[in-house]
This record gives structure tokens, sequence and C-alpha cells, in this order.
């Protein structure tokens, strides 16, 4: 393993945190080959993939990459990520969780950090449709704990699977959310709760009755937010469960 070495001027971890986002990174994807695709994971539900397909590609080993919490399949890690595995000889995709990446209106529920059947259903499409047989899976922090719950949860019964990658897997959600609403993390827990309040308010409108924004704007917390719309929708008692 080579030791990661930061940049002199980022080694502060919040300014790690926060330099990709204003850091310019041109040229990523430029002149690789491009290819929307939705992949059904459930009868009502639908999720947008970005197919960057090498000529010949079953004869390639292909990379799966699922973005973590409100990120999209235009995050900067996805994008950098799927360049360099493009040009080390991958087929890669880039895939946007349920909602994300302007997906809205592809499915009437929420995205959650138990919906790893959905990747599960990309795998065996891409196996069984596709022919692709060489399938690894990278996924960060959220994305993570997904694709290791998937992993888990496959076991060996999926032989195209051949592997997966975790960065920074939120793998104790609960844990983690503490830790987000603390006082030093402030600005990252308002940027999650304004992000997931504006994309609850698109769900409302595009599917009315299925949520309740009355008190939308009351709600402070992560956690508030997950007990009185993430839990509820995916089927559990409260966030804890």
């Amino acid at each position: 393993m080579i030791p990661f070495d930061p940049h002199p001027l980022i080694r502060h971890p919040h300014a790690m945190t926060l330099a990709p986002r204003w850091w310019p990174r041109r040229g990523l994807l430029r002149g690789i080959p491009c290819e929307p695709r939705l992949f059904t994971v459930a009868p009502d539900s639908r999720i947008l993939g970005y197919c960057h397909w090498q000529p010949r590609c079953t004869q390639h080993a292909t990379l799966i990459l699922v973005h973590g919490l409100e990120g999209s399949s235009e995050s900067h890690y996805m994008r950098g990520i799927a360049t360099k595995a493009w040009l080390a000889g991958f087929n890669a995709i880039r895939i946007n969780q349920r909602n994300c990446g302007g997906t809205e209106h592809e499915t009437p529920t929420l995205y959650h950090s138990g919906l790893s059947e959905d990747l599960r259903a990309i795998a065996t499409e891409l196996a069984d449709k596709d022919g692709l047989h060489d399938l690894w899976f990278a996924g960060y922090s959220m994305g993570g704990n997904l694709v290791l719950r998937m992993a888990g949860e496959i076991g060996a019964a999926l032989a195209s699977l051949k592997g997966v990658m975790a960065v920074c897997p939120n793998i104790d959600p609960a844990a983690c959310v503490t830790a987000l609403e603390g006082r030093r993390n402030w600005i990252y827990h308002r940027h999650f709760l304004r992000s997931m309040q504006a994309r609850l308010r698109r769900k409302a409108a595009l599917f009315p009755g299925g949520f309740d924004v009355a008190g939308l704007s009351s709600i402070r917390s992560l956690r508030a937010f997950d007990d009185a719309y993430t839990a509820p929708d995916g089927g559990f008692f409260n966030a804890a469960d």
C-alpha cells in the first residue's frame, strides 16, 4: 500500500473535506464515451447510471461506483474515479441512488442505508443481460456501507461479483449521525439537512399525497428527518430501527 500524503495546504480534516468543492478538476471524463441507462431495481423504481464502456466491453472488468449521502453520479470523486478506472481498462458505471441526480420522478420512495438490494439488482442485470462477469463495486460513505452490506448478503451466490471497495463507509449510521449533529460538524449537518428537505419538497410535488411536508421546515436534525420521513417510507418504526 502506498501511504497517503495529503497536499500541504489541506492537511486539516475540514480543509481536506471542503477543498474539493472549489478545487477545479478540468478534463474529467473528457473524450470518454458515456451512455445513460436506467436500471429497474423494483417494480416502481428505476435508477439512473452513466456507463463508460470499453470497446468489446465483455472482455473487460467493470467498476460500478456508488456515491454517498446527497451525492450523485456528478460528484467530483465519482467523475474522478470513473476517469481513472476507464483509463486503466475498466468499464466504469456511475450509479445514482434512488432520487439522486435529478431522478426523483423515477421512484415514489426515498433512499436509505439499507437499500442494498438495488445494487444487487444492478449486478444481476449486468451479468444476465450484458454478459459481464467481472464486476467490482466501489462505494463512498453511505455508498460504502451499501456495497459492504450487499457483499455480506450475497456471499458467493453471485459468481460475477468479484469484490467490493468501501471508502470511509458509515458502517454504524447512528454513530455517524451523532457525529454530524455535533457542534464541530454543524456546516456539514446543515448542508445535508437542507438538501434533504429540498429533495422532499420536490418529491411531494411529484407524488401528491405521498409526503406531508407541513412540518418539514420545523425539523432541525437529520435524526428527526429520518424519524419523520425516511423510516416510515422505508417500512421502519423509527430512525434507530
